[in-house]
């Protein structure tokens, strides 16, 4: 199986033909890199919004299953164990398509072709302070060991956003002298996820660190680009647990808890993943493996569906927005068939609920893998009104959208979900004026910290931090376990945007440009574990790595930059 890299080398020789599927060799006849050139490829026409929108199901734990390398963590009877098989299979993307061939995940009980959804089953995990209380899971790998087309079939999953043991986290390759993290066809491997409040190891708990959207996805090295693209993604919602808790309210997942939060829940919580693809005539994916810029596809994909529709009821409702995307920015509205926007409350991020809601917004700036949690109460509208979730961003390549951070160019507009107003129901959902409350970082913590500076920037053809290409096997930093730490990420790439995402912990925005962040990033209302990183852009995060020791990585989520090495190993200690 070839690299990345060698794949471009042997492009770059006029051997690499071979390596593509019989549905691109029309294109190649020029030359492989001339037949990748922007615009050769371009998707069929499609209707929009008359399929409805693909929810995949949750997840069901199985029978406990041998992890001696999780003992610690395990206790019969508390621990959910889950399988999950990454597997080839086919998928319809739009009725107007043909299948899809993809990768994807899916549940070890569900036999194969019996699992139809692009995404992999949704995991409703809950979070709190018993240390048997979190999950193991088993990723089987089922992925064909001689394939056809772009992707590799080794593959190692990251739980993105989860705080958990190093060898949990996906690392992107293997390590000298230490067991091997990525496993290939036929084999599996398990992953604990003991989701306890950080702190735990030194009693210092904070539980005001608990995430409510991850995702998982493939996390190979030099294929985490083609593979994502290609199916290897899920949800992972997570909830707190009303029986080892030591705050109230609580995001219990259920609006009519006496200890809840009251949020919208179950049918009335929705989680939508926003990817771009490009499809050939035969329904069959294009990417382009010779684009370390960013691939941008030409259609908007809403859970595995080309631009759906969804039913709603006449009441609240919580949308969490994962972007899912290689290298495509969002800029998200909701609007009428008018073209007027319309509010919504704000309630989180990627690192959870908010400190308090961010009532009456109109907009959010959506990144690579970042995610943004929203309530609309369709109470006011009418029976039969349609309202569409719109893209307004004007981006044309891997570099970002038009702009930078604080002049972003809104010069297009495309309607990626279509929501359909129905009937009244009963709505004992509320969004309170606080959500989950905690103090910005102390002005004393603040100086005591370690300062790092991480400039990012385009070298040599690729990707470079402080000079530097990823190598798996030489930590670009070490961190001592729970010591504070302030991250500037400078970067000095000019016009490219750089979605920074940082491993097993959330981070504090502390400063964006000299100035405070917005609301919806700010230290003191939000924590992050995804920094945009405009043009030019310098951003001052605090971070303290608490309780798992190992190496983790920091990287660009733009994927096509993180596999081109702009990626650094992070060691705790």
């Amino acid at each position: 199986m070839f690299t990345r890299r060698e794949t471009l080398k042997l492009a770059a020789l006029g051997g690499a033909a071979a390596l593509f599927p019989l549905s691109y060799q029309k294109h190649l006849k020029f030359g492989v890199k001339q037949a990748f050139a922007k615009d050769t490829f371009q998707s069929p026409p499609v209707t929009p919004f008359i399929d409805p929108l693909p929810l995949p199901s949750v997840v069901e734990t199985v029978d406990p299953f041998d992890a001696p390398e999780w003992s610690e963590y395990i206790e019969i009877g508390k621990t959910s164990f889950y399988k999950i098989v990454a597997e080839e299979r086919l998928v319809q993307f739009h009725s107007e398509l043909p299948p899809t061939a993809i990768w994807g995940y899916r549940p070890a009980y569900v036999p194969h072709g019996e699992w139809n959804f692009a995404l992999g089953p949704t995991f409703k995990t809950n979070i709190g302070q018993d240390i048997h209380g979190g999950a193991v899971v088993q990723h089987i790998n089922d992925l064909p060991a001689h394939h056809e087309g772009f992707g590799h079939p080794e593959t190692t999953v990251h739980l993105h956003g989860g705080h958990h043991p190093a060898r949990s986290d996906g690392f992107p390759g293997n390590i000298d002298g230490q067991p091997n993290f990525l496993f290939g066809p036929g084999e599996h491997y398990n992953y604990c996820y003991p989701m306890l409040d950080v702190g735990f190891i030194d009693n210092v708990v904070d539980a005001s660190e608990r995430p409510s959207t991850l995702w998982y996805h493939d996390h190979a090295e030099d294929f985490t680009a083609a593979n994502v693209y290609k199916g290897l993604a899920g949800f992972h919602l997570v909830y707190e647990d009303p029986l080892s808790t030591s705050i109230e309210p609580l995001d219990t997942g259920d609006e009519t808890s006496e200890r809840g939060l009251h949020l919208p829940s179950g049918a009335y919580d929705i989680p939508l993943a926003l990817q771009d693809k490009t499809f050939l005539g035969d329904g069959s994916l294009f990417y382009n493996p010779f684009d370390h810029d960013g691939f941008l596809g030409d259609k908007f994909v809403v859970n595995g569906a080309i631009q759906p529709y969804f039913e709603v009821k006449r009441r609240k409702y919580r949308f969490r927005f994962l972007n899912g995307s290689n290298a495509r920015f969002y800029e998200a509205f909701l609007i009428n068939e008018d073209g007027r926007s319309q509010p919504f409350d704000m309630i989180g991020n990627e690192g959870g609920l908010f400190d308090h809601t961010l009532r009456d917004q109109e907009t959010f700036l959506l990144g690579p893998a970042e995610r943004y949690e929203i309530v609309v109460d369709f109470r006011r509208f009418k029976s039969g009104d349609v309202l569409y979730f719109e893209d307004r961003l004007g981006q044309d390549d891997g570099r970002g959208p038009d702009g930078d951070f604080d002049d972003i160019k809104m010069n297009k507009s495309t309607r990626f979900l279509q929501l359909r107003v129905g009937e009244d129901t009963d709505d004992p959902s509320e969004v309170p004026d606080t959500l989950r409350p905690f103090e910005p970082i102390s002005p004393e913590e603040l100086a005591s910290a370690t300062v790092k500076t991480f400039a990012l920037e385009r070298r040599q053809g690729a990707w470079q931090i402080n000079h530097q290409f990823f190598d798996r096997n030489s930590p670009m930093t070490v961190a001592a376990q729970g010591a504070p730490e302030i991250w500037r990420l400078v970067n000095k790439s000019g016009g490219w945007w750089h979605p920074m995402h940082v491993h097993s912990e959330l981070g504090r925005l502390i400063r964006r440009n000299g100035k405070l962040p917005p609301l919806h990033e700010r230290d003191g209302i939000a924590k992050k574990d995804t920094i945009l990183l405009g043009p030019n852009d310098e951003v001052e995060v605090f971070l303290r790595f608490r309780d798992y020791p190992g190496p983790f990585v920091f990287h660009c989520h733009n994927l096509e930059h993180e596999d081109m090495f702009m990626m650094g190993r992070v060691d705790i200690v």
